[in-house]
């Protein structure tokens, strides 16, 4: 096995590991319920496993801003606009159900907020990103 071979494994192990890691965090998040300390505890520990995932993601997904909170498992994620909802506000200008006044401060932002009512649902975003990042 020559040097080149097992520098490729070292990076697919670290890959199967960061999936795993992703998975079991997924997992925890999904599954328990923050009802003690012991168990936001428990999800704090989940969410230091993936940090460091998910500000990769962040960054090329250009995510601003996250904001969670262990004891109701709900996010904010300061997202960017995308095209097809600027498309939906211009449809809705034309068609008069939104004012001029409207359609400008709507087109005006480029970020929005988005609720997760659960932080498994954001991490399943993350986890198809390095998936398909994978292959």
């Amino acid at each position: 096995m020559g040097r080149a071979s097992r520098v490729e494994a070292k990076l697919k192990n670290k890959d199967f590991d960061e999936l795993k890691a992703l998975q079991k965090s997924r997992l925890a998040f999904q599954k328990v319920k923050p009802t003690s300390f012991h168990k936001r505890e428990t999800l704090a520990y989940a969410y230091e496993q993936v940090k460091p995932l998910v500000k990769r993601f962040m960054q090329e997904n250009k995510i601003l801003a996250l904001e969670v909170d262990l004891s109701n498992r709900h996010v904010l994620a300061c997202e960017p606009i995308q095209n097809f909802e600027r498309q939906f506000f211009v449809d809705s200008w034309l068609n008069n159900e939104i004012s001029t006044k409207e359609l400008k401060d709507k087109l005006g932002k480029r970020f929005q907020w988005v609720k997760y009512l659960n932080f498994s649902d954001f991490l399943s975003g993350v986890e198809n990103w390095l998936i398909q990042k994978k292959n």
